[in-house]
């Protein structure tokens, strides 16, 4: 694993069009992001490069992101990934399965861009956001 590029963020979803938004925002936000499009290759580049942080969508093929965030919190070299998960499955039982798999935040779409920034940073840079 490399440890001395700067840190990033993995994006992981099969719709072309969500990752190159998620990765204009974030890029744009000053994030370096790496882009898969599926749970089997997100998992593939963990291990490759480890991220601060992994946006997953829940729905992809291969791997789907609610497995994907069990086995990474499961790995003790891993479990320090910040994970959120991004969906359009609204309910609250699906909420609450995303967040016993591990996830630190549960995202559904639409979201606005601003919301998903401050989070980010949230997370990534606790001592400077508001």
């Amino acid at each position: 694993m490399s440890v001395d590029r700067e840190p990033y963020i993995l994006v992981a979803d099969d719709d072309a069009l969500v990752l190159k938004s998620l990765q204009f925002v974030l890029q744009g936000a000053g994030y370096r992001v790496i882009t898969v499009e599926d749970g089997a290759a997100a998992f593939d580049q963990i291990h490759l490069e480890k991220p601060r942080l992994a946006l997953l969508d829940v729905m992809m093929p291969r791997l789907n992101g609610l497995d994907l965030c069990r086995r990474i919190k499961a790995d003790e070299n891993l479990r320090d990934i910040k994970i959120f998960l991004v969906t359009a499955r609204a309910m609250a039982a699906e909420r609450e399965r995303g967040l016993q798999a591990g996830a630190d935040e549960y995202i559904t779409k639409p979201f606005s861009n601003r919301e998903l920034v401050a989070k980010v940073k949230e997370v990534l840079e606790p001592t400077t956001a508001s």
